[in-house]
């Protein structure tokens, strides 16, 4: 369960704090090369809720290069990029025995080492009608791809990865894959992904091996990008996964019988599959400028809904959604920054609390308290300090954690800090 990559999904490398570096970055886009440098870091603090009020602190470095073919070696189209991610700190959950099923800081997650998230050729075909992607790539920068602004996980990344994160790996896990992306009109397009599922990949950040291959991950998506309202933006995804990988089924043994009566080996189900559906869409004031980073928001009021369901045999949860709305330049004088509120839900699969309620009422120890759906809102204020870096005070309120209804309410209050260089 962990989040997006820090960086667009579409190739934009937007300037940050440095600016231009006295021209310097302007020459080098002329010839060819863009880099940028981004950091994140989330705070959190628990005042109430959870086994233990505790402080954690966790982020994420990212350094990034993109080749323009097309001005280096003539290859009109053509880019070649190359990502290494850095994640450090501590995870509140852990240190606060919150027990939630999502994170409370959403850039924590698969290990404090060094990793190559992405190296990848892409191509552009019949006059950009066709785009293809080739290399070490991640499924979630492409598909149901959601702007990563809040701390709290429910709301963050892309959401298949956060409730199937044991097969579905979004950034900064790096993976063999391909992805075939099709613009049937100006504001309508199709893709498609074939990635490998490698769990080598979760432990070692710099693996290019095709061995150990567990099983291929195919996503697909149908995308409509119109300005439906006074010619504001607006951006809708519908679209599903296959997974060939063999998995564990959540409620019946190899006999057909209770799991959680036996205590015998799993039932193993021969595929895995789900389908999301998001829309984002901005409903008043202005339109972002045309050069704006990927999910900038024009001034006024912008609305999001997220959808996904996943695999009822195999998944410990299999659903998610969220819905929530941003205003900005709501305050004079602050024309950039942002005040944010969302609501979510993650649901443990109810095959597994139908289980752990076989096994209370058998008298089994030790007792299982039956999981159903954690409840969780967020309100956020992004204030823009400076061109490139954004400081982002939240509080979260959870529900119902770890969808256990006995279990006290969680407050949370956090920082979200971003920087681009």
């Amino acid at each position: 369960m962990v989040s997006g990559s820090a960086f667009a999904a579409d190739d934009s490398f937007q300037p940050g704090i440095t600016g231009d570096w006295d021209g310097t970055r302007t020459q080098l886009q002329d010839e060819g090369w863009e880099f940028q440098a981004k950091g994140i870091f989330e705070g959190a603090w628990n005042p109430s809720g959870g086994k233990q009020q505790s402080a954690a602190g966790a982020g994420e470095l990212d350094f990034a290069v993109l080749g323009d073919l097309g001005k280096l070696i003539g290859d009109d189209g053509g880019k070649v990029e190359a990502k290494i991610t850095d994640r450090f700190g501590a995870n509140l959950v852990g240190a606060a025995g919150l027990d939630t099923l999502m994170q409370v800081q959403e850039i924590y997650g698969r290990g404090d080492i060094w990793r190559l998230t992405d190296l990848s050729l892409s191509q552009d075909l019949f006059d950009k009608k066709v785009n293809v992607v080739l290399g070490r790539l991640d499924p979630g920068s492409d598909f149901d791809n959601v702007v990563c602004n809040f701390q709290n996980l429910s709301f963050c990344g892309s959401p298949p990865g956060n409730i199937d994160g044991d097969y579905w790996f979004n950034a900064p896990i790096g993976e063999w894959g391909a992805r075939l992306k099709v613009n049937a009109t100006k504001d309508i397009y199709l893709e498609a992904g074939a990635y490998q599922i490698n769990l080598d990949n979760l432990t070692n950040g710099f693996s290019f091996a095709f061995s150990h291959g567990d099983g291929a991950l195919i996503p697909f998506e149908l995308g409509w990008k119109p300005e439906l309202i006074a010619g504001l933006p607006g951006e809708y995804q519908i679209g599903g996964w296959y997974s060939s990988e063999h998995a564990a089924d959540v409620f019946y043994d190899v006999h057909g019988g209770a799991l959680a009566l036996s205590g015998l080996a799993p039932q193993m189900d021969s595929s895995r599959e789900g389908f999301f559906l998001s829309a984002r869409q901005q409903i008043t004031g202005t339109a972002p400028p045309k050069d704006s980073a990927p999910g900038t928001d024009g001034k006024g009021l912008t609305v999001f809904l997220n959808y996904t369901q996943s695999d009822e045999r195999t998944s410990l949860l299999d659903r998610q959604f969220a819905i929530g709305a941003a205003y900005k330049g709501a305050i004079a004088g602050r024309s950039d920054d942002e005040i944010a509120l969302a609501f979510g839900t993650t649901r443990s699969n109810p095959r597994i609390g139908t289980g752990e309620a076989l096994h209370d009422r058998a008298g089994l120890k030790p007792f299982e308290p039956v999981q159903d759906t954690e409840y969780v809102a967020e309100l956020d204020y992004r204030a823009q300090v400076a061109k490139g870096a954004t400081l982002t005070p939240n509080l979260q309120y959870i529900t119902d954690p770890g969808g256990v209804s006995s279990r006290d309410d969680i407050v949370v209050l956090g920082l979200k800090a971003m920087v681009s260089l």
